[in-house]
């Protein structure tokens, strides 16, 4: 038995209803066209900012970088808020041969609670808030192991 013209609208509407509950779920979150989704089978697009992270050394002398160990910044040069506290979505921290994806609200609400006892140190050190010498800027080091385990995603390269 068919369905009528009618009844094939009303699922039409349903459906589009379904999806901008789901869209709505996203700050950046687009319907596509009538062709993507009757051709692409794709209902909603969604973007994403992604701040980058490339390995880094842990002092400037160092010979080569750590794939270990990861700076964040809670405070830059100008004494601004840091990139952690920035508009990326998510963060991509590079190690080897992976990125270790996490969340933005993920990475602050752990870096809180690691660092929640405020101690500022001369030199770097784990999970310690550190200032450079004639800067401005508040970092903290954290681990690839710690930043696995909060990670939303671990990309191979």
């Amino acid at each position: 038995m068919a369905i009528s013209q009618a009844e094939k609208m009303v699922f039409l509407k349903k459906g589009r209803e379904v999806e901008e509950v789901f869209a709505n779920l996203f700050k950046n979150a687009f319907p596509t066209s009538q062709d993507e989704d009757i051709n692409k089978h794709v209902d909603v697009l969604i973007t994403i900012g992604v701040d980058v992270k490339s390995l880094k050394k842990i002092n400037r002398n160092d010979q080569e970088t750590n794939e270990h160990i990861h700076w964040v910044e809670l405070k830059n040069v100008q004494g601004k808020s840091g990139w952690l506290y920035g508009e990326a979505d998510f963060f991509a921290f590079e190690i080897k041969d992976y990125w270790i994806v996490v969340d933005r609200h993920d990475l602050q609400k752990f870096i809180a609670n690691k660092c929640k006892d405020k101690i500022r140190v001369i030199k770097p050190e784990l999970y310690k808030l550190y200032q450079r010498k004639e800067r401005k800027d508040l970092i903290t080091l954290v681990t690839s192991y710690d930043l696995c385990y909060i990670s939303t995603k671990i990309i191979k390269k």
